[in-house]
């Protein structure tokens, strides 16, 4: 039955030629998959540092200024700009450039059991850079 050359005979011929793996396609879907990684991870939002337990307000408003300044105060005094933890001194500077880059406006977002010091030290601040607008966040 040797008519054609079948399958077992081709596949015979084969079997002792060297069978090479092609990793080329391999290593592209790799770098594919480590790029769609990072570029995703990227993305993800940061938790802050600290929680902010907003007070609540029958009041419904949302802030409407999307380029405001956003200062998070800790019922313990820490204080974020823009979700990153400063002290004093950064609140600062952080507000006078952000007022002379045309963002004259800021939103505190202080604890439900912060004490009023704390705010009124950022309020200060904000007057002292000229901030022209200046917005209390709440919960609701």
């Amino acid at each position: 039955m040797r008519g054609g050359g079948g399958f077992l005979e081709k596949y015979r011929r084969r079997r002792g030629a060297d069978v090479a793996v092609e990793l080329t396609p391999l290593i592209d879907i790799t770098f594919q998959l480590l790029i769609f990684f990072l570029l995703t991870a990227t993305f993800q939002q940061q938790s802050p540092s600290f929680k902010v337990k907003l007070p609540k307000a029958s009041n419904k408003d949302r802030a409407k200024d999307a380029k405001a300044v956003v200062v998070a105060i800790s019922q313990d005094g820490r204080l974020q700009v823009d979700g990153k933890e400063v002290d004093d001194r950064e609140l600062e500077l952080r507000l006078c450039a952000a007022a002379e880059g045309g963002r004259p406006s800021v939103n505190i977002k202080a604890d439900a059991d912060t004490p009023h010091r704390f705010v009124v030290r950022v309020m200060d601040v904000a007057k002292r850079c000229k901030m022209e607008k200046l917005g209390i966040l709440h919960g609701s």
